[in-house]
């Protein structure tokens, strides 16, 4: 999960430098979350080492490159291949291609990896309750729910933006209540049967 949060982080960092208007309070807590996700993995790289699991760190490592150079072409190539698209007039294509939001766009792909995060939460929706944590769940449903509306507001309007928020809030908000449920009202129940039988 940590090299997803630091693409994520990542990129919602660049989003937020770019957007119209500008946020940088979003854009510094993107670049915080980035250099906190990047120390949990040198952690994780270090006890993987310091265990005796060489062979993986390796093999991470090397995924990372393999990654790392895709992307790198990919973002050196993508304003020639969306111009080269932009300019073929091919219909819907080009439409696409061209689209302040489209796939050639920070503005598309920044979404796109939260989808990521939302996405596994709803593969988990039956995780036990005592793993849900209400804190975290709390914040998910309000980002969820605030970043819905506020994907409107920016230039260029982000409807991919909104929509997985529109997810991310109706994912968090189930284990929100689901946490709710379990500790505040079916625990109280319980602990009320206990009393009735001492």
């Amino acid at each position: 999960m940590t090299p997803v949060l630091m693409v994520y982080s990542t990129l919602f960092a660049r989003w937020a430098w770019v957007v119209q208007p500008r946020n940088l309070l979003l854009m510094w807590c993107h670049v915080a979350n980035v250099a906190a996700q990047s120390n949990q993995l040198r952690r994780a790289l270090e006890y993987k080492r310091a265990n005796g699991q060489e062979k993986e760190v390796n093999e991470m490592l090397q995924t990372v490159a393999k990654v790392g150079a895709v992307t790198g072409v990919a973002i050196v190539a993508g304003p020639k291949i969306r111009s080269a698209l932009t300019n073929m007039n091919m219909g819907i294509v080009s439409s696409i291609a061209a689209a302040p939001a489209g796939p050639f766009t920070v503005h598309f792909w920044a979404p796109m990896s939260k989808w990521f995060i939302s996405g596994a939460s709803f593969l988990d929706l039956d995780r036990p309750t005592d793993k849900i944590s209400l804190p975290q769940y709390t914040a998910l449903t309000l980002t969820g729910f605030f970043f819905t509306r506020y994907a409107l507001l920016v230039t260029p309007i982000n409807y991919t933006l909104c929509s997985v928020n529109i997810a991310l809030f109706v994912s968090s908000a189930w284990h929100l209540g689901r946490k709710i449920k379990a500790d505040y009202i079916d625990g109280d129940s319980n602990n009320d049967n206990k009393k009735d039988n001492e």
